[in-house]
C-alpha cells in the first residue's frame, strides 16, 4: 500500500475530488450553515467526535486490534467524502447545504484522522507520520478546494468546465484505485473477522440514522446531513492507512468500509426517495 504508484494515485484522487467540490461550492453554502447553527453543530459533533469515538469503542468492545482496528477508525475519522453530495442529490436532499457541510468537513478531516488514529492500540505507529506529511495533505486538499471556490466566484463558466473534467478524472481514479486496492487487499478482506464487518455495519447505520435527528432541520436538510455524514473520505483514509504499521490490513478494513458504506447508502436511498415522493404528492 505504500508503493509510489498507489500513493501518487491517491494524491491525484484527492486533488481531483477537492477540485470538484471547490468548483461546485460558493459562499452561499457556508452562509446557509451559519444561519443554521444547530445543523452545523450536529454535523461537526457527529463527524468529528461521535462517529470516530464510536469506532474506537467498537473495536475495543469487539476485541479488534492491529491494522483492522486502525483501518476502521481511520475510515470513521475521515469526513467529507467526495461522493456525499452526489448521494445527497439522489436522496432529494438540500444540495447547497450538503456542499457547505462537505466543504467544512473535508479539511477538518486532516486533523481528525491522525488524532483519532492515535486512540487505537497501534497509537505509536498508526496514522500520519509527522507535521510535514500533515502539511502536505492539508495543501493537497485545501489548495484545490480554495482554488475551485475562487474560480467559481470569478469565472463561473470556467468553473463549470473544470468541474466536468475534474469529476470525470475523479470518477476514473476512484474506480481504478478502488479496483487496484481491492485486488491487492482481497486476501485480507477474506480474512477480516466477522466482528470487523459488524463494527462497520453499526457505524454506517449510525451515520444514516442522523436523518432522524429532529433538531437538524427539515427532511431535505436531514437527508443532506445523513448522506454527507455517511460517506467518508476514503481516499484520505487509504492514504493514511499506508502509514500504519500493518498497512495492508488497515487498507483492507478501509475497503471493507467502503463496500458496506455504498451498499447501505444505496439501500437507504429507497425509503428516502419514497418519503419525498409521498410529501410531494401530499403537497
Amino acid at each position: 500500500m505504500d508503493a509510489p504508484p498507489v500513493t501518487l494515485g491517491l494524491v491525484l484522487l484527492l486533488v481531483a475530488t477537492m477540485t470538484t467540490v471547490g468548483t461546485e461550492l460558493s459562499p452561499s453554502g457556508f452562509v446557509r450553515l451559519l444561519h443554521r447553527p444547530a445543523t452545523l453543530a450536529v454535523a461537526l459533533a457527529a463527524n468529528l467526535l461521535l462517529l470516530p469515538a464510536s469506532a474506537v469503542a467498537l473495536v475495543a468492545v469487539l476485541d479488534l486490534d492491529g491494522g483492522v482496528a486502525v483501518g476502521i477508525v481511520l475510515a470513521a475519522a475521515a469526513p467529507g467524502g467526495g461522493t456525499g453530495v452526489l448521494l445527497a442529490h439522489h436522496a432529494r436532499a438540500d444540495p447547497v447545504l450538503a456542499l457547505g457541510i462537505q466543504g467544512i468537513l473535508a479539511p477538518l478531516g486532516l486533523v481528525a484522522v491522525p488524532l483519532w488514529a492515535r486512540a487505537t492500540s497501534q497509537a505509536p505507529t498508526a496514522g500520519l507520520d509527522g507535521g510535514s506529511q500533515l502539511t502536505a495533505l492539508l495543501a493537497v486538499q485545501a489548495v484545490p478546494l480554495v482554488g475551485g471556490m475562487f474560480l467559481r466566484a470569478r469565472r463561473p463558466e470556467a468553473a463549470d468546465r473544470l468541474r466536468t473534467v475534474s469529476r470525470r478524472v475523479a470518477d476514473v481514479l476512484l474506480v481504478t484505485m478502488t479496483g487496484y486496492v481491492l485486488v491487492v487487499s482481497a486476501p485480507h478482506l477474506a480474512r477480516l473477522p466477522a466482528e470487523a464487518y459488524l463494527a462497520i455495519t453499526l457505524l454506517v447505520g449510525a451515520s444514516l440514522a442522523t436523518v432522524a435527528l429532529p433538531r437538524s432541520g427539515g427532511p431535505p436538510e436531514r437527508r443532506a446531513l445523513a448522506m454527507v455524514t455517511t460517506v467518508r473520505n476514503l481516499s484520505l483514509a487509504l492514504l493514511a492507512a499506508g502509514a500504519a504499521a500493518e498497512a495492508q490490513q488497515a487498507a483492507g478494513a478501509v475497503i471493507a468500509y467502503s463496500v458496506l458504506m455504498y451498499l447501505l447508502s444505496g439501500l437507504a436511498l429507497i425509503p428516502m426517495r419514497a418519503a419525498q415522493r409521498h410529501r410531494t404528492r401530499a403537497g
